[in-house]
């Protein structure tokens, strides 16, 4: 079949135009992509500072352990700063907490000294101690050590507070049980670029476990590593943690397989394994490309 020279330079105009547009549709999707990637940036306060943020230590019943705090101020006045602590438990999935003065946990906990002054820029250390009765229960017990002071008034004349916490992750030694469960895994089945993968942990146990993962992104022929990462979240008792991290990105296009191990404190680690294509943004501008280049050829082909 013929075209004539008018259908014929219709068709190649039309096939520039769809090749500029692709490519332009590529590279903006590139573009796209590099400018969604996250920044890491870093916001310091002045005010008041607090240190270490989080503690994890075991306790047997009827004896105590002792720490030390560092509280500083960090402004160009000088302030005095008070010590307390409450209990405090997670609220959801994505580890919002909720704090308790009332708790009798609360309790255990004594400063030395409770009050401290400040003079500008100056840091003091506070001891701390905490003390388990003979008669707890062994599990876990989670404390928050708060150091406070008055931040001064608004503009409308009302006071507000500047409060930081240091919390802590207490077993009270004993019969205690640390039972994960993977409730769900969900893993991209294709990606371009950086990806997320999530995972909801459960605990049904009676103290906290550290669950440690390994995410490894391997090729199909073989058992070669393209790419691989590791991380860990701390899973309470009683609850479901939602947790979220960076697939790590291979090299080169091509379908891969994911494995995921996930550790579940003295449950054996659990192994998910899932396909995934990587298609970086170069690869998809050089698909369509070459699809246009094919697409011109056979018009010229059609033409003679």
């Amino acid at each position: 079949m013929k075209i004539n020279s008018a259908n014929y330079r219709h068709h190649v105009v039309v096939f520039a135009c769809l090749f500029l547009v692709l490519c332009t549709s590529a590279a903006s999707f590139w573009v796209s992509s590099v400018a969604a990637a996250p920044v890491d940036t870093t916001i310091s306060s002045k005010g008041l500072t607090f240190s270490p943020l989080r503690t994890e230590f075991d306790v047997a019943p009827g004896t105590s352990h002792e720490g030390i705090l560092r509280v500083s101020n960090s402004t160009d006045k000088s302030m005095t700063v008070h010590m307390s602590a409450e209990a405090f438990k997670v609220i959801n999935q994505q580890y919002d907490y909720a704090f308790s003065a009332e708790s009798d946990v609360a309790k255990w906990v004594t400063f030395a000294p409770q009050d401290v002054n400040l003079a500008a820029g100056e840091g003091k250390d506070v001891a701390y101690a905490v003390g388990v009765p003979l008669a707890a229960e062994p599990g876990g017990r989670y404390i928050s050590l708060f150091a406070s002071t008055d931040a001064g008034t608004d503009g409308g004349g009302v006071k507000s507070r500047q409060r930081v916490a240091s919390l802590v992750y207490l077993t009270v030694l004993g019969d205690v049980s640390r039972i994960g469960r993977l409730v769900s895994l969900s893993s991209p089945w294709a990606m371009s670029g950086e990806s997320q993968w999530s995972a909801a942990l459960q605990n049904t146990g009676t103290t906290h476990f550290r669950s440690r993962y390994e995410v490894r992104v391997q090729y199909l022929i073989g058992s070669g590593v393209a790419a691989s990462a590791a991380g860990d979240a701390l899973v309470l008792p009683g609850t479901v943690r939602a947790v979220t991290d960076t697939l790590p990105v291979p090299s080169w296009p091509g379908i891969y397989e994911v494995v995921y191990r996930i550790g579940l404190g003295d449950t054996p680690a659990k192994i998910e394994k899932r396909l995934m294509l990587y298609l970086p943004p170069v690869a998809i501008a050089g698909t369509l490309v070459a699809l246009s280049i094919v697409g011109l050829v056979i018009l010229l082909r059609r033409k003679h």
